[in-house]
């Protein structure tokens, strides 16, 4: 029965939000860390090259800083493992984060008066050993280093974990938090980390990337990350009669380093791109916010007929199948449900509904797996949130995507979760967490030599399921 007090979760959000920056900066002020220094902050690493033989880092410094450089080395036993660093010099990008040049017109980014621009440096480490630790610092102004910090490039093939959020968007210092620090708790050996769109609530403002930034901590440097643009990574800018369509922030490209794909149009470049992690895992990143479904649908058609891995991954934001009621999405469905039912996609990870809910499309009678146990699956998708922005899950649940085949197998409200995906060999691991580390979805995906996948539950205890009839009582994060 939908609850009076949930309709008004949505209008007391944005309200909260509106007045947001008088409380946070001007009563405050602007915390010690979010203004940029000489010093080198907001550190991330993201893939931009074979992971088997490169990191990719970005880092931040105020605009004093106009050139720098990145150090690496093997991280190895010896107190002094950096005698054996090499330097690499830095691209440096300048960000104005009060006003944005759009279409040859300057425009305000209200959000940001005051601040002044930054400087974003990157650098790519090449010609790296395969599963292999390294430590690697970067500099601000000469001098001015951050710590060595360990990471390790991929293997060429072997077991590979990984995490999956769902959209932070929100409360994000907070009540994010908790999250991501139970997922490292729980998955201290991921290789990377996959966030699935709405990373915040509005990626033009700086505020809001500094508390996303805080809120990783050292993960954001250590550990890779895959990031997905979500609705809320495009805003318009400036007001009145000079005010922009709604465009992707002007700090999504500076702070991340992302792959290109020559052959897309420009305005999706380091928004749709493909990583393939090793020989068994090819995850393909999609912008679902683009009205060029048509040119992404054929691009990951042509992708996935090149892609060789065991595992093939496909991530965007707004979900193939909506869990949360009006927000259906059939334009993209029509577009890209095709291409991964031709291909089999083994797994899509999306966000967007704040909501939990993992269904499964089943193979056709023609396909259908002989004498292995379990229900024999064509493709899994999955809708997840891990912060504190909550929505009401649709009253029918699936049932009105019955003619697509697509069955729903858990669902959840009122919950953020973390998803730890575990791939070895021909064997997938999916587990789905609470923010108290409790086990409440999961389930074990096994494929044959032809290609076919058999998907089975053992007897783990899962806690019984979450809505906000048989939760606690519901508030919206406090606004940023």
């Amino acid at each position: 029965m939908f609850r009076l007090e949930h309709a008004f979760i949505l209008i007391s959000f944005l309200v909260l939000v509106s007045s947001s920056f008088a409380q946070n900066n001007a009563a405050l002020g602007s915390p010690p860390w979010q203004n940029a220094s000489v010093w080198p902050d907001r550190v991330i690493q993201n893939f931009n090259g074979d992971p088997s033989s490169s990191i990719t880092v970005t880092w931040r410094t105020d605009s004093s800083v106009q050139s720098t450089i990145a150090q690496i080395a093997p991280a190895t036993a010896d107190a002094r493992f950096d005698v054996a660093s090499e330097s690499v010099i830095a691209n440096t990008e300048a960000v104005y984060l009060s006003s944005v040049m759009i279409d040859g017109v300057r425009l305000t980014s209200p959000d940001n008066a005051g601040l002044s621009a930054a400087h974003y440096h990157s650098v790519v480490f090449r010609n790296l050993e395969p599963d292999t630790l390294y430590a690697y610092r970067v500099q601000g102004a000469e001098g001015a280093w951050s710590e060595w910090i360990q990471t390790r490039t991929a293997p060429e093939s072997g077991p590979v974990k990984f995490v999956y959020f769902g959209d932070a968007q929100n409360g994000i210092l907070s009540h994010w938090s908790r999250v991501v620090r139970a997922a490292f708790a729980r998955a201290p050996d991921a290789r990377f980390l996959l966030h699935a769109g709405d990373l915040v609530n509005r990626a033009a403002r700086d505020y809001e990337w500094a508390e996303w930034f805080k809120a990783g901590g050292f993960l954001h440097s250590s550990v890779p990350a895959v990031v997905v643009v979500g609705n809320h990574e495009v805003q318009p800018y400036g007001v009145g009669d000079q005010r922009s369509e709604r465009v992707l922030s002007h700090l999504w490209r500076p702070q991340f380093t992302l792959p290109v794909e020559e052959n897309l149009p420009d305005n999706l470049h380091e928004t749709v791109y493909d990583v393939r992690y090793n020989e068994d895992v090819h995850l393909f990143v999609l912008n679902s916010l683009s009205a060029e479904m048509e040119t992404q649908a054929e691009w990951l058609d042509n992708k996935l007929s090149d892609s060789d891995s065991k595992w093939r991954i496909v991530t965007m934001h707004y979900p193939i199948f909506s869990s949360a009621q009006g927000r259906d999405s059939a334009d993209r469905r029509d577009a890209l449900l095709p291409v991964l039912k031709k291909h089999n996609v083994d797994l899509v990870l999306q966000g967007h509904d704040h909501t939990y809910a993992r269904g499964s499309i089943v193979q056709t009678p023609e396909r259908l797996a002989l004498g292995e146990e379990g229900e024999s699956v064509q493709v899994m998708l999955v809708n997840s949130v891990s912060g504190a922005k909550m929505y009401e899950f649709s009253p029918d649940g699936w049932d009105s995507y019955s003619e697509y085949g697509v069955t729903l197998e858990r669902l959840a409200e009122n919950t953020p979760f973390f998803q730890v995906i575990s791939i070895d060999g021909s064997r997938l691991l999916y587990e789905a967490y609470t923010a108290d580390d409790q086990l409440y979805d999961y389930f074990e995906m096994l494929k044959g030599a032809n290609g076919l996948k058999s998907v089975s539950r053992g007897q783990r205890e899962t806690i019984s399921e979450r809505r906000f009839a048989t939760t606690g009582e519901f508030k919206n994060a406090p606004p940023l």
